[in-house]
C-alpha cells in the first residue's frame, strides 16, 4: 500500500510550491490529500490560482496519513500558523515521528517552535524569525530528525524529490528526478544524500 501524504492548503499558498510538491509525490507513487485549513474547499492561490482541495483540514485525523509537507506563500503561511487544526495535526505527526516538513515562508510561520529541530532552511530573509535554537542553512533542503525544510518556488521540486527519497526511496526519487530532466542538477546530490 502506497503511503498517504497530506498537504495542507490555504488562501494566499504559492501556487508552484503547491503545485510541485504534490506532482512530484505523486509521481513519486505516494498518495497526497490536499487539505485546505480555510473553511471552504475552494481557496485562492498567491497568485490567484483558484484551487478545490480534495477536503478540508478540520475533518481528517493525522492517524491516516505518513507525512505532513506545507507548501509556502507568505499569506498562506501566516493562515497556517492560525489554524488550531493544523497546528495539531503537527504536533501529533511531530509526537508520532512522522515525516513533517515546509517550505518558502512556511518553515518560520506554520511549523510552531520547530521543537528538536536544530537545523532549518526557508526564503532567504526569513531565517530572522527563526526560534534563537535553529541554526538557519542555505541548503535547498534541510533534514533534521524527522522535519524537512526547504527554501522557496526554485527549490520546490527538490523539496518534493526529498519527500520520496524518504517515504519510497533513493532509487524512485532518481528516477522522477530524471523524468523531470532535473536528475543532473547539482541539488540532486543534496537530494539523494538525505536519509
Amino acid at each position: 500500500m502506497s503511503k498517504h501524504v497530506l498537504v495542507p492548503v490555504a488562501d494566499g499558498s504559492e501556487d508552484i510550491e503547491l503545485s510541485c510538491i504534490t506532482d512530484v509525490l505523486v509521481r513519486g507513487g505516494l498518495k497526497v490529500t490536499v487539505a485546505s485549513v480555510m473553511e471552504s474547499v475552494n481557496v485562492s492561490l498567491a497568485r490567484g490560482l483558484k484551487l478545490v482541495a480534495d477536503a478540508l483540514l478540520k475533518d481528517l485525523s493525522p492517524n491516516n496519513f505518513d507525512a505532513i509537507l506545507l507548501p509556502g506563500g507568505l499569506d498562506g503561511s501566516l493562515n497556517f500558523g492560525k489554524s488550531e487544526p493544523l497546528q495539531k495535526i503537527i504536533g501529533e505527526m511531530r509526537d508520532d515521528h512522522k515525516l513533517y516538513g515546509a517550505i518558502c515562508a512556511a518553515p518560520v510561520l506554520s511549523l510552531g517552535a520547530l521543537e528538536g529541530v536544530k537545523t532549518a532552511t526557508c526564503y532567504p530573509g526569513m531565517e530572522s524569525k527563526f526560534p534563537s535554537h535553529i541554526q538557519p542553512s542555505s541548503d535547498c533542503v534541510v533534514k533534521c530528525g524527522n522535519c524537512l525544510t526547504s527554501r522557496g518556488p526554485g527549490t520546490a521540486i527538490f523539496f518534493g524529490l526529498a519527500a520520496v527519497v524518504l517515504l519510497r526511496s533513493a532509487d524512485v526519487a532518481s528516477q522522477v528526478a530524471k523524468d523531470l530532466l532535473v536528475n543532473q542538477h547539482a541539488e540532486m546530490n543534496t537530494v539523494l544524500s538525505l536519509k
